[in-house]
């Protein structure tokens, strides 16, 4: 949360603290959406380097789009009505899972329907979609949905090069075959042993030795 100061019968200020040489176009940005969703009408900006103070910018929230793009605060209200309109045009599945994308030097904004994920997934976006996958497999109830979900996330990813992402989502992989601990839920990868599973009623010598197989792989991956 954004520090707010506040001291009556003054306006609340919002407070950003941030590293480098002085405010960029995208700190500009952050601040402004920042203000506009907290309600607030001015910012402070400090920024620093090496843990030294560099500069201290008092800003009108109406004032920083101009100073991020060279717009004003109508226009740039304008296009993010649009953007919200456009959201709520694409976003239209009850319940469903949406990612919003935008390169670092892109004008375009990317939406990915998470229920849809490709079966192939651009290198460069291998990571970031793991992650996103990692965090919603908890909120999908369905097991074999689950674990359909995380295997198109981890395809990609090299265990050399992303260990920990890549064990975390094959511990996740394992407790869609079998309980860990008696119940479902994701664990801290780091702490999971394989005696510490409890089989449900039901569950086949296949599903053990499937859940057995992910867990050491993220094994592997971390060097244990």
């Amino acid at each position: 949360l954004t520090p707010l100061i506040h001291s009556p019968p003054h306006p609340p200020v919002s407070l950003h603290v941030e590293e480098g040489a002085g405010p960029t176009r995208g700190v500009y940005l952050d601040v402004w959406l920042d203000c506009v969703i907290n309600g607030v009408r001015d910012a402070v900006i400090c920024w620093h380097q090496d843990a030294v103070v560099r500069g201290v910018a008092v800003a009108r929230a109406d004032e920083l789009p101009e100073q991020a793009l060279g717009i004003g605060h109508d226009e740039m209200d304008h296009k993010a009505r649009q953007v919200i309109k456009w959201l709520q045009e694409h976003c239209s599945r009850d319940g469903g899972s949406y990612w919003l994308y935008k390169g670092e030097h892109d004008d375009k904004l990317m939406l990915y329907d998470m229920s849809e994920l490709p079966a192939r997934v651009p290198s460069e976006f291998a990571v970031t979609v793991a992650i996103v996958c990692l965090r919603l497999a908890p909120t999908v109830q369905n097991r074999s949905a689950r674990r359909e979900l995380l295997l198109r996330a981890v395809r990609p990813l090299s265990m050399q090069t992303h260990p920990a992402v890549f064990a975390a989502i094959h511990e996740v992989i394992a407790g869609t075959y079998v309980d860990i601990d008696g119940k479902e839920g994701v664990r801290t990868y780091d702490s999971i042993e394989a005696e510490t599973f409890v089989l449900p009623s039901g569950d086949k010598r296949r599903d053990t030795e499937m859940a057995s197989r992910h867990l050491s792989l993220g094994f592997v991956a971390l060097g244990a």
